[in-house]
């Protein structure tokens, strides 16, 4: 007899060898034993989860000679033909290579006569997102009233590609990925019952890269099975390519101290050993985020699926620096994964670009740096030395405050309007802005604040603030200030008759025939009180 992979051997038969779809079990065994059985089913979730297995074992469950029964027993004639495919009633179609319109309209022939031998005919699409749009069209009818003695399951692995209209007439079971945890369970189980020699760490690191898909870790079991009786971690490394976890605790580290020549000799120690540097890179992006969160939770215990000394490594890393510092690194490595897969040259864009990254060791979260730079400056008032000038910046923007509220200041005309703008913003930030617009001027003991044109728009709004503007001069002049809101309009030209004008000078016009040139825009000279009679030209 043929050898039969484990993948087949250990599918479930029945709704209690669902591993980590218990849900999706009593649901499907709840509506059988009160005849509430929908006349289709979309099945949807990743790869290698119990899907189809799922979709069989509802078949026996409503054909069994027990049935309909949420426990069927395996052994009758219906049950043994679902299993070794030789059932009339139960059909599974691959919608990947039956996506035709031609194909759904012989199905729907088909579904017309009554089951061969069994209580329901029952059709199981999968892949069912491959069909095309006419062919979803063609099913809808058939979809949403079969005959009584028909049931569809749909299976898909992206259910955004089905249909509204499809969607809208089947129960939708949503299935997910199967936990670690219960992976390294049910493999420790096969691999006793096959006399399978393999070391917890070994099932431990299946478990990771088959990244909740039961079938991959069967798959994968049966490969190193095959390689070796005795299967522990390092077999494992070496069959599959995985990153080894003291190179990427390493090589972490080299990032997030900035040793960019331990990140070349650990890239090299790679290169030796031929490693896949863009499967690498996943690995090591998966590594960075598995730092972040055990930060962030701030344990790894329970957390990650790695074992007591791959703990004590992370835990110690995990000392040496912060979550933000980390958020960072691991945005960066976000991009430098996507460099790597689609790069020519995958291990040049890898030492690239964790050099690039390893850069940001040298920068400091800015919150630091503002209170070392005051803590620095207070350390020079205290011993009374002078403040060297690249630390001045927070010191000048606390001391202009105070000199605001001097009562010794004085300033002059040509300054209050800087002075008052800025004594202004502490009080009134949005008022600030609508003085910025403004002309400013001194006379006497009254400030005249004056809008032309579209900054006049906010004179309004600066009359109703005349009492803080008052209070906030009168404090900056030291003397009691009135203050005026003025509106003044200059005299304008429209541009038409200055075109006209300026066409008219005779320099002008004998300019534009010796160039062939023409006017573009005209300027009124900044000086100019004449309406616009004084213009610079800009010819062509």
């Amino acid at each position: 007899m043929s050898y039969l992979v484990l993948a087949r051997k250990w599918r479930p038969q029945g709704f209690d060898d669902l591993i980590g779809q218990e849900p999706i079990s009593r649901i499907l065994q709840n509506a059988i034993s009160q005849g509430r059985i929908a006349h289709a089913y979309l099945f949807s979730g990743p790869r290698g989860i119990g899907k189809t297995s799922t979709a069989r074992i509802l078949a026996k469950a409503l054909n069994c000679e027990k049935g309909p029964t949420p426990s069927p027993c395996g052994v009758c004639i219906s049950c043994k033909g679902i299993v070794d495919g030789s059932s009339l009633d139960v059909m599974e179609i691959d919608g990947a290579s039956n996506n035709s319109v031609n194909d759904i309209r012989d199905l729907r022939e088909r579904v017309r006569y009554a089951p061969a031998g069994d209580r329901y005919k029952v059709y199981i699409i999968d892949e069912a997102h491959m069909l095309s749009d006419a062919a979803f069209n063609a099913l809808l009818k058939t979809l949403e009233e079969p005959p009584s003695h028909v049931v569809f399951v749909l299976a898909t692995t992206a259910p955004r590609k089905i249909p509204a209209t499809v969607l809208s007439r089947c129960q939708h079971l949503p299935f997910r990925r199967i936990s670690s945890q219960k992976i390294k369970e049910r493999l420790r189980a096969i691999s006793d019952s096959e006399g399978i020699n393999i070391s917890d760490s070994a099932i431990e690191m299946i478990a990771r890269v088959a990244e909740g898909s039961m079938r991959d870790s069967l798959t994968i079991l049966d490969q190193v099975s095959a390689f070796t009786s005795t299967i522990d971690e390092s077999e494992i490394k070496d069959l599959l390519g995985i990153a080894d976890f003291r190179i990427l605790s390493e090589l972490s580290v080299a990032v997030i101290n900035g040793d960019r020549k331990r990140i070349l000799d650990l890239i090299a120690e790679l290169a030796d050993r031929g490693t896949d540097f863009k499967s690498f890179s996943k690995d090591l992006l998966i590594f960075f985020r598995d730092l972040l969160v055990a930060k962030v939770v701030g344990k790894a215990e329970g957390l990650l699926d790695i074992s007591d000394s791959e703990i004590g490594v992370i835990t110690e890393i995990l000392r040496s620096t912060s979550d933000d510092y980390l958020t960072v690194l691991l945005s960066e490595m976000i991009k430098a994964e996507s460099d790597v897969r689609l790069a020519s040259s995958p291990r040049v864009a890898l030492e690239m670009s964790l050099m690039r990254i390893s850069f940001l060791s040298t920068l400091r979260p800015l919150k630091e740096a503002i209170e070392n730079l005051e803590s620095l400056m207070a350390g020079h008032a205290e011993k009374g030395g002078e403040i060297p000038h690249e630390q001045q910046t927070t010191e000048v923007r606390r001391q202009t405050t105070d000199s605001l509220s001097s009562e010794s200041l004085s300033p002059a005309e040509s300054d209050i309007r800087e002075l008052l703008i800025k004594k202004i913003e502490t009080i009134n930030h949005p008022l600030s802005c609508r003085l910025s617009g403004a002309e400013i001027r001194l006379d006497g003991d009254s400030i005249i604040i004056a809008f032309n044109g579209g900054a006049a728009i906010h004179a309004d709004s600066v009359k109703k603030n005349l009492r803080t503007i008052e209070d906030a001069a009168s404090d900056l002049m030291n003397r009691k200030v009135s203050v005026r809101v003025d509106i003044t309009k200059k005299k304008t030209t429209r541009k038409r008759e200055m075109t006209e004008r300026l066409l008219s000078e005779p320099v002008v016009k004998e300019a534009i025939e010796l160039f062939e040139g023409r006017v573009i825009d005209i300027i009124p000279s900044e000086n100019s009180d004449n309406g616009g009679r004084d213009v610079q030209e800009d010819v062509r």
